[in-house]
């Protein structure tokens, strides 16, 4: 517990510690698991040992996507297998389930699909091809990787090939050495061995292993069986400011221990509303109305600072890669980086991954807090990832603004509105990750977890004292319903919270018992918040 990164300058947060890291995966076959992180006590010779696997299983990545990548490109240019491929893409049952399709229209896919994979074949574009070149390739660095490890890589690289063939990837990716984070296992059984909880084989090396004096790691590791619960071990490391530290992870079989006492009355319902930057949770008993990842723009304030930093030496480095007017000239170009410089990008890196620790304990600090007094979860399902890109319309403003021509002359002119929505705010808050974190703690702890439909529901519209749907605008915080003037994602939860059993409209009957209820909750808790301070006009309203 005492490996802590100390914080910057400008965050006064403390970053988690990284000894211990419980995580709960999801079903995987016909069991559940979750895996344990332990930090390895190194010398020096022990770290320049990891250290060359790494580059050396970074090298075998590179080499595979080199050799990926010039099968695909020889296939592509395969006038037959293009000619196969359009007519399938372009076919009328490329549309159709197998049911609907008829006799002759399953004999021409099965025809087209036959000649796809004789090609794909041909050209050695296939998952035994890859572990065969990989094989020859880890011969060289026998000393550092095993066979197994080479063949996980190959494994990795094939499933980027299958998304350029069957899927939308447009191509494989080449891995930088300061990205390539861990080296993958198969099985228990060779790679990383784990020999007690203190120690660790990996090719005919011994690792010490921190265990941490902790009540939650202990209770997990009397409880694991270590020959029959452990389904396989990897190493993985991570970048701090004084270099890389290096950690072992072990996948057991079954659930995580649980560490949250739910409430003995059962709880009650949360209806939970979800936007950009904000959560809203609404319950008979409780309201929360919080900013999610409050401080992740300090993060983003020390990133861009240091990144201007970094372009400011490369530009001062490198003026003849500029053109004049700031751009970088056509081609390619050799860049001289700095000491500095390169110190600044691993801090730049090492912060995205600090800014990244804090959001996830942020989003699981708030989680763990709801679910205690919680039964079941009703929430609005939200497509962030839409949301991310940019409008297609083009519309201008309605005002006209004045511009200065270059005749010294001013103009009026509607200038168009800008295209970006709420990509910046999404990247700094992560929604979406809060969203599928709650789901999975619900499925953990056994808590029924339900949907409404959007399309017949609309709850940030609605209001239940009239029952019409009124769309605001994104500057209109407060609603006023039945008399009272209330928030709109408070509201909005709290219509959640009442859907009916169809998931489709609200109780209308149990809103207007419950409301004035609510509005006394949200009142209280609006006032406490600007009694601490909390007053976010851009989020809230207030």
């Amino acid at each position: 517990m005492n490996d802590i990164c100390k914080s910057f300058s400008t965050v006064s947060i403390r970053e988690p510690c990284y000894n211990i890291y419980v995580e709960y995966v999801v079903k995987k076959g016909d069991f559940d698991m979750y895996t344990v992180r332990f930090q390895l006590e190194l010398s020096g010779s022990e770290k320049r040992f990891l250290s060359k696997s790494f580059f050396y299983a970074n090298q075998m990545h590179n080499q595979l996507v080199r050799y990926a990548t010039n099968r695909l490109n020889a296939l592509f240019h395969d006038k037959e297998y293009v000619g196969a491929r359009k007519a399938y893409g372009e076919s009328e049952f490329s549309k159709k389930k197998g049911s609907e399709l008829s006799a002759s229209e399953k004999k021409k896919k099965k025809e087209l699909s036959n000649i796809m994979c004789i090609k794909q074949k041909e050209y050695n574009l296939t998952k035994t091809s890859l572990c065969k070149f990989v094989s020859k390739e880890q011969k060289k660095y026998k000393n550092y990787i095993n066979s197994h490890q080479a063949q996980a890589e190959a494994e990795a690289v094939y499933k980027g090939v299958e998304k350029v063939l069957f899927e939308d990837g447009q191509h494989l990716h080449y891995r930088r050495y300061n990205s390539f984070d861990c080296i993958k296992q198969k099985c228990a059984v060779t790679g990383v061995r784990l020999l007690r909880w203190d120690t660790i084989c990996f090719m005919k090396h011994y690792f010490k292993v921190r265990i941490p004096k902790n009540e939650y790691i202990q209770n997990i590791l009397s409880s694991v069986d270590l020959k029959e619960d452990v389904v396989y071990s990897f190493l993985k490391r991570i970048e701090f400011n004084s270099g890389f530290k290096y950690y072992v992870v072990i996948t057991l079989r079954g659930d995580a221990p649980k560490r949250i006492k739910l409430s003995k009355d059962g709880g009650h319902r949360t209806g939970v509303d979800f936007g950009t930057s904000t959560i809203a949770t609404v319950s008979n008993n409780e309201v929360h109305l919080e900013e999610l990842a409050l401080e992740s723009a300090k993060y983003e304030k020390e990133i861009r600072h240091k990144q201007n930093l970094v372009d400011a030496s490369m530009r001062k480095h490198n003026p003849e890669n500029y053109n004049k007017n700031g751009t970088v000239k056509k081609g390619k170009h050799k860049w001289k980086t700095t000491r500095r410089c390169r110190r600044l990008k691993r801090q730049i890196r090492v912060l995205y991954r600090k800014q990244s620790a804090y959001i996830k304990t942020s989003h699981h600090t708030f989680i763990n807090r709801v679910v205690q007094n919680t039964s079941e979860f009703i929430l609005e399902p939200m497509n962030f990832k839409a949301l991310q890109k940019k409008s297609k319309k083009t519309k201008r403003q309605d005002k006209a603004v004045s511009i200065k021509q270059k005749d010294g002359s001013s103009k009026m002119v509607r200038k168009y509105k800008r295209k970006k929505r709420y990509g910046h705010s999404i990247k700094n808050r992560s929604p979406g990750l809060m969203q599928a974190d709650l789901k999975s703690k619900a499925t953990q702890y056994g808590i029924p977890y339900y949907e409404i439909d959007i399309h017949q529901y609309r709850a940030s519209q609605l209001h239940h004292d009239t029952g019409e749907y009124i769309k605001p605008t994104l500057s209109e915080r407060f609603k006023t319903i039945e008399g009272h003037r209330v928030q709109r994602d408070l509201y909005s939860a709290f219509l959640i919270c009442h859907t009916d059993d169809t998931l489709t409209a609200p109780n209308f009957k149990a809103c207007h018992f419950d409301f004035p209820h609510f509005a006394k909750m949200q009142d209280t808790l609006i006032s406490n918040k600007k009694k601490c301070g909390q007053t976010m006009k851009h989020c809230f309203g207030f």
